[in-house]
């Protein structure tokens, strides 16, 4: 196959590249010719080149293009003769002005079995929704984990991921028209009551409640219109598994922005890095925490990335993980509901290291047969040949 992988975007410790750069590699491995728009290394009206050409597969990451319109308001990527797969890497609400776009062969990858049913039933004219979880691989330079000494990796608890001070979120809702402010609190008060709920089923609830109709008008308008609600839900819970963390025997090294921000006794906070160099401190760590961006049925790619690298992944559940992993057998799983419950977990895991090394073991047999960029590229293939 003849593939264009678009690289248009730079954030997120430049997350998006590593992406792009490991789903080409993995392709160019299976015997496809892959190409690449760097948006670092190409200017954005190169992209003209690409109109009348022809290729087998175009892929981009949180794409803006389906949005990229002609001088006579066609869509840009119309005028490719290709699928388009864009790789949405969290919940579709954040994209309704992506999604909506009725491209003539748009398709979606995304990370959760519930966002693909969103996507199906607000979104029909997207030709095909494909579910698989990104991943990492192994930090650079390292042809193997050394299980011999596991005991020594420096880092016993690590989190890598920015944080939010919910306090900021409240400030950007009070800004908000009084009615959708309201309503975004009183999302927010229905997810703190039910950890279970997704975004989509508490606006479900919301309309229930309320006696005007125009949320099952347009939802997917609506729900994104209420995203802080959502935000706000992650920023709280992570505050709050951190601060549990920080309670813990043993030191939480922070990767990642903004953690001076709040209070912490026992914690390391370390500077910002790229997202590939986080393989390396995997590599180094003994429990690697994970907490959810409100996916219920999918994952965040942490998990594997913490396992290809030796970590025994701690993270809540999600129906994808409880179907593949077992707790204290090959990962270590918290409850949202309890999540002060993790200090005492973590303290008892990190005072039998032998056990814990069997857990870290299991954790990358499976995800290394389950979860590698080998897997992803086979899937977005299978993808392909069933269109």
């Amino acid at each position: 196959m003849k593939i264009l992988i678009f690289e248009m975007k730079t954030v997120c410790y430049n997350s998006y590249l590593y992406f792009g750069d490991a789903l080409g590699s993995a392709l160019t491995a299976l015997g496809h010719s892959v190409e690449y728009f760097k948006i670092d290394e190409d200017a954005l009206d190169d992209l003209e080149r690409y109109v009348g050409t022809s290729y087998d597969l175009l892929i981009d990451f949180n794409s803006d293009l389906p949005r990229a319109l002609m001088d006579d308001d066609s869509y840009f990527l119309d005028h490719i003769d290709a699928p388009f797969f864009d790789v949405i890497l969290d919940h579709p609400l954040y994209h309704h002005d992506t999604l909506k776009n009725k491209l003539k062969n748009f398709h979606v990858v995304c990370l959760d079995e519930r966002h693909k049913e969103y996507i199906q039933k607000y979104y029909p004219h997207i030709k095909s929704v494909t579910v698989t979880p990104m991943t990492g691989e192994l930090a650079f330079g390292q042809d193997s984990i050394a299980w011999d000494n596991y005991e020594t990796r420096p880092y016993d608890i690590i989190f890598s991921g920015t944080y939010t001070d919910p306090t900021r979120i409240e400030t950007a809702i009070n800004k908000m028209p009084e009615l959708i402010s309201n309503n975004v609190y009183e999302l927010i008060d229905m997810m703190k009551v039910d950890n279970s709920l997704t975004i989509e089923d508490a606006v479900d609830r919301l309309a229930e409640n309320e006696f005007y109709d125009y949320i099952n008008s347009d939802k997917p308008l609506h729900t994104q219109i209420f995203y802080l609600a959502d935000t706000y839900i992650r920023c709280i819970n992570r505050k709050k598994l951190v601060q549990a963390l920080d309670r813990c025997n043993s030191k939480i090294h922070l990767f990642g922005g903004l953690w001076e921000e709040l209070e912490l006794k026992n914690a390391v906070i370390h500077k910002e890095i790229p997202f590939n160099l986080t393989f390396t401190v995997f590599a180094k760590s003994k429990i690697s925490v994970n907490i959810m961006p409100g996916f219920k049925a999918g994952s965040h790619d942490r998990v594997f990335s913490a396992q290809l690298n030796g970590a025994v992944s701690l993270t809540d559940p999600t129906t994808l993980l409880l179907n593949e992993y077992r707790d204290n057998e090959n990962i270590l799983f918290f409850d949202l509901d309890n999540i002060n419950d993790v200090t005492d977990k973590v303290n008892s895991s990190l005072k039998n290291l032998e056990d814990l090394k069997k857990i870290a073991q299991a954790g990358y047999e499976i995800s290394s047969h389950k979860h590698t960029w080998t897997n992803i590229a086979n899937v977005i293939i299978s993808a392909i040949n069933k269109d």
